[in-house]
């Protein structure tokens, strides 16, 4: 019993420390959009947006499957005080070869339905790419401190990364960057010097590890199974920003990001307690007892409904006023989107341990096939109430 009381002492101190640290990263993200939203031109602002959707969406997409069993099979053997080698050289060679192969076919599909003009798209992938291997190299390396109960180094880090981004922000306001692809080169040289600074060494250390049932490259069954459920979960997660894109204008992408990143903020704790949940999720109790996560998952629910309404209520109510004040009056149609995405949160919120507990139950396909009925959908509804 004592042995249980500190283990959720532990992971009551790691939300602490990486939901303090997490709300001082969103502070620097949220400032970063109000500087790039008030220096850039609409069609400035737009590239910001998709060059951010891009990245996040192809390391999601192409390395969330390997991050997902890296932080879970790294977690459980933590907890159960296993001495074996750690996959992070693997994990990371293999997330690398992913992400160049996805990049190279969406670059082929940009080229084959002719988006944009080829320089256009040249500069588009080579930046897009470049900033994929930073992130996913610092997203990589944040879950294998988390991984190992360091709640406080993965916060560090993921601060220092949206410090990275607000710097090429102030300048921008400086008229030092004056254009959509001068900032997003900044952002991409940025955050691959940073991945490299924090995952190299860590891959250097375990670059001798022998390679386990995954593979020789780190990938496997098991990897392409979650792989699979990340391509899934992340076209839900980005489809709409890539929809507007699509069927609509510059100033519709500007407004729909910056939507995102409003409710982003709003939704603070939500990194912090995802990434504890997983690492908690993936402990051995919990593993082994189906009763703790139902229990889990319920009192959640419980506790977290009446904050809930009474948070995402305020936002809404203050919306009408603060973001008019952010964007100066720019873009006074993103209120009605961040207020309709406050609703979609809240059903996001309230069933948050549900993700991490089906997985922990290796229920990959379940969440799969929702993610994919949830793109349909949105294609099909996106498509439908589109002008002509």
């Amino acid at each position: 019993m004592l042995q249980r009381l500190r283990g959720l002492s532990t992971f009551k101190r790691g939300f602490a420390s990486t939901f303090t640290l997490d709300v001082l990263g969103r502070a620097m993200s949220a400032v970063t959009l109000v500087l790039l939203l008030r220096a850039l031109s609409v069609e400035g602002f737009a590239f910001v947006i998709l060059l951010l959707s891009i990245g996040q969406f192809m390391g999601s997409a192409a390395t969330g499957g390997l991050r997902m069993r890296y932080v879970r099979t790294q977690a459980e053997r933590v907890s159960r005080e296993l001495d074996e080698p750690s996959s992070f050289y693997l994990t990371l060679r293999g997330g690398v070869i992913l992400i160049v192969v996805a990049a190279a076919l969406g670059f082929l599909g940009a080229t084959l339905i002719d988006v944009g003009t080829s320089r256009e798209r040249a500069v588009m992938a080579l930046i897009a790419t470049t900033y994929t291997l930073g992130h996913a190299s610092v997203e990589l390396s944040a879950v294998h401190y988390q991984a190992h109960v360091a709640f406080v180094r993965a916060g560090v880090l993921t601060s220092l990364r949206s410090f990275v981004q607000l710097v090429p922000a102030i300048a921008a306001t400086m008229g030092l960057l004056t254009t959509g692809p001068a900032v997003g080169t900044a952002f991409a040289i940025g955050v691959c010097c940073l991945g490299l600074a924090t995952a190299g060494p860590l891959a250097w250390s375990t670059r001798k590890s022998v390679a386990d049932r995954e593979g020789r490259f780190g990938f496997g069954r098991e990897s392409a199974t979650l792989t699979l459920f990340s391509i899934a979960s992340a076209g839900r997660a980005y489809i709409n920003i890539f929809l507007v894109a699509a069927l609509l204008d510059d100033t519709a992408v500007t407004v729909y990001g910056a939507a995102t990143r409003y409710i982003s903020v709003v939704m603070g704790p939500v990194p912090a307690l995802v990434s504890v949940m997983r690492v908690r999720t993936a402990q051995s109790d919990m593993v082994d007892s189906h009763a703790t996560q139902l229990r889990l998952m319920t009192d959640w629910a419980r506790r977290s409904a009446l904050p809930l309404v009474a948070t995402l209520g305020a936002a809404a109510i203050a919306a009408p006023f603060l973001i008019p004040v952010i964007d100066a009056g720019k873009y006074p149609e993103t209120v009605p989107v961040f207020e309709i995405m406050l609703v979609m949160a809240f059903a996001q919120l309230i069933a948050l341990p549900t993700p991490s507990l089906l997985l922990t139950q290796n229920r990959y396909s379940t969440l799969a096939w929702i993610d994919v009925a949830t793109v349909a959908a949105n294609v099909v509804l996106g498509i439908a109430v589109a002008p002509p």
